[in-house]
């Protein structure tokens, strides 16, 4: 054998070796990919957290749209999904009532009935939102939902049971500022018990399903007494 042919012979064997290798390592390399993905699928969080045990609320008093008390009582007997936010947000607030209104629709999709759950938008901005204003704002989004304000000391007695805090910025100009406000959704029962929360991204769909498993597996409860 010529030492032309041996070196094309070498050359050849490489060639092959290195598309084998490459082969392999991009089959391990793909499994290793496919592998890393099921565990994130895995671990990644449900959209909904229902809490195992559940805490009643305590009293309070709010101001709803139109003009009258939205307390307690406002939530019982259907399913309530809270989110505190100001109108002059400009990207949290109104992508967040969007996205509800799409879990709504879903939710209804799967059989749930529409006047068993209800969506609160509650202002945590009363100098500069209104409740006649704020409705107008929630209603552009569904016109099923509600929206409430109060005063800061009303609003902070239950965003505290709900660990929703809430904080006016300083000004950069006359009655221009940010508010900084949480961006979960807060779950209550029909017996008035904080049951869970909904952080985002919310995937309308994802949302939907778990609530209406929860939903159905508690499906008309008694109302009882409170203390």
């Amino acid at each position: 054998m010529s030492s032309i042919t041996r070196e094309k012979l070498m050359v050849a064997v490489l060639v092959a070796a290195a598309v084998l290798g490459i082969a392999l390592a991009g089959s391990g390399y793909w499994a290793f990919w496919q592998s890393r993905n099921a565990v994130e699928e895995q671990s990644m969080p449900t959209p909904l957290v229902a809490f195992p045990e559940r805490k009643p609320l305590a009293e309070f008093i709010l101001v709803d749209d139109e003009k009258g008390v939205f307390d307690l009582k406002s939530l019982e007997s259907r399913w309530s999904f809270i989110f505190f936010g100001f109108m002059y947000c400009p990207d949290i607030c109104p992508t967040t009532l969007y996205d509800l209104s799409q879990v709504k629709r879903e939710i209804v999709a799967q059989g749930v009935s529409e006047s068993d759950i209800q969506f609160v938008f509650i202002s945590v901005d009363p100098a500069r939102d209104k409740a006649a204003q704020i409705q107008r704002y929630v209603q552009y989004f569904d016109p099923t939902f509600l929206s409430a304000t109060g005063s800061i000391g009303q609003l902070t007695n239950l965003t505290r049971q709900l660990g929703a805090p809430f904080r006016a910025e300083p000004q950069t100009a006359t009655n221009v500022y940010e508010v900084t406000h949480s961006s979960t959704v807060y779950l209550v029962d029909p017996l008035g018990q904080y049951a869970g929360i909904i952080s985002p991204p919310f995937v309308a769909a994802e949302v939907a399903a778990e609530f209406s498993e929860l939903y159905r597996t508690q499906r008309a409860p008694k109302l009882v007494q409170r203390r």
